[in-house]
């Protein structure tokens, strides 16, 4: 990607919004958006461990404290957002149990393969990086990561029911109602993109996010008496649950004979989060006309990234990644700015010792959510296509045909079907086969239109004269 291609930018990365209540509204937008996956980690954690390993005020701290590392340490180039991985949280929580605070020593160590990596790639240039990660890899990888996260939007927006009513991420009150508050959601993020004036226009989500948690409210109160419950008002009247403080953990309080299997088990994942956030500085380079792997370079961003990661596991935090939700917010409001991200993330360490607004945050419903969700998750898949168009990949040629066929499908169809391959305490995810698929067969296959293709759709030119 060429640098600095004519993106029409409302603020670029370096500067700064004009006054400080505009500069906190754009800010607390990217909070919402990293709200909802940030802090669902710790809650699939606790629950799959049976046990309070780390709690939401942890996972925001170590949100905040990472992307300001991850700010400074690419010296404020990249406005990228760090959150709480998906990657790693069912592992930490199955080995809670039999490793203790291992887990967290694994998590260091997954920061150190970055760190390591982030050193291997300055010493090796990034040329090798260019050539097997080709926009013809790169965008269906893209895709495939905002795919693979529809279905949960889908789930919460009330699109797709569970077999078991109980199972439903909307609560106990019908699927129609979870589609209409889902679905006006949706439309208010779409409506302020298309006709809203000034900065209403750059604050789609946070309006979406508003408009359907008041709706929200409405219905709640209205509806008492039918007994659905669409807010969790225990959240906030319950102070018994609120929390007013991380997790800290002493991690290097363990026994030595658990720290082999939790590094076995947990550190290989580094793979497949490396590529993510290969992916992602890719993706917003694309949104902002800027090549991040070249400038701050890629190698270290990954080092920025496993320095936050590390220091995360010193404390008994979650294993962190780049954010492609707030990736989103970008690429929509075409507000750049690392100022923006950089408030947000002070606002998630203030949060992470503030009980009150965590629980409030908390009570948006889950179709408020899926509706936002959806936007975003689309907005990363389209953002993908549009790599391949602006790199004008010719879909006349077998090769490129097929590396997008076997990424998509592998990549997107495992993901949905939720079919990991299991080798021992080791899961290879959809996203990780489709990537070493399509990267290999990149570099492997002839470029010439080995199946003849291109002739079939332009035309035998050699038969006319």
């Amino acid at each position: 990607m060429e640098e600095n291609k004519k993106i029409d930018l409302i603020l670029q990365p370096n500067q700064r919004p004009k006054n400080f209540g505009q500069w906190t509204i754009l800010s607390i937008q990217h909070v919402f958006a990293m709200f909802g996956a940030t802090v669902l980690v710790p809650m699939v954690i606790n629950q799959t461990a049976n046990d309070e390993v780390i709690n939401i005020s942890m996972a925001l701290f170590c949100s905040g404290f990472g992307t300001l590392i991850y700010i400074a340490l690419t010296m404020a180039k990249v406005p990228i957002y760090l959150g709480s991985s998906f990657a790693y949280m069912t592992v930490l929580g199955t080995g809670w149990k039999d490793w203790g605070n291992s887990i967290f020593i694994a998590v260091f160590a997954v920061g150190l393969v970055y760190i390591l990596m982030g050193f291997i790639i300055h010493w090796t240039g990034v040329k090798w990086i260019k050539k097997a990660f080709s926009p013809i890899v790169v965008g269906p990888i893209i895709i495939t990561i905002g795919l693979s996260a529809v279905p949960s939007a889908l789930q919460n927006i009330g699109f797709a029911a569970a077999q078991n009513p109980q199972d439903n991420a909307w609560g106990n009150y019908p699927q129609w109602l979870a589609i209409i508050i889902g679905v006006i959601t949706f439309l208010v993020a779409a409506i302020c993109m298309l006709k809203a004036k000034s900065f209403l226009k750059v604050i789609p989500i946070l309006m979406a996010l508003t408009v359907g948690y008041v709706i929200s409210l409405i219905l709640h109160f209205s509806l008492t008496k039918t007994g659905y419950q669409i807010i969790h008002t225990e959240y906030i009247t319950n102070t018994n649950q609120w929390e007013w403080h991380p997790s800290f953990k002493k991690v290097w309080n363990v026994d030595p004979k658990t720290i082999g299997p939790a590094l076995v088990a947990i550190v290989p994942i580094s793979m497949v989060t490396m590529v993510e956030h290969l992916g992602d500085h890719i993706n917003i380079g694309n949104m902002t006309g800027r090549d991040f792997i070249k400038n701050p370079g890629i190698s270290r961003t990954l080092i920025a990234d496993g320095v936050a990661m590390s220091l995360a596991g010193l404390i008994g935090g979650p294993a962190n990644a780049t954010y492609a939700e707030n990736t989103s917010v970008v690429g929509l409001t075409k507000v750049a700015s690392v100022w923006v991200t950089g408030l947000a993330a002070i606002f998630a360490i203030a949060m992470s010792f503030i009980a009150p607004i965590n629980q409030i945050i908390r009570m948006i419903p889950s179709p408020v959510m899926g509706g936002i969700s959806l936007m975003l998750f689309g907005m990363i898949a389209s953002n993908g296509i549009k790599i391949m168009i602006d790199s004008k990949i010719d879909l006349t040629n077998a090769k490129n045909l097929i590396v997008i066929s076997v990424i998509l499908g592998v990549g997107v169809g495992m993901s949905i079907m939720k079919s990991d391959i299991i080798m021992g305490s080791f899961h290879i995810t959809g996203l990780f086969l489709a990537t070493f698929l399509g990267v290999s067969l990149n570099l492997l296959l002839p470029n010439h239109d080995n199946l003849g293709i291109a002739t079939i759709f332009r035309g035998n030119k050699k038969k006319k004269k």
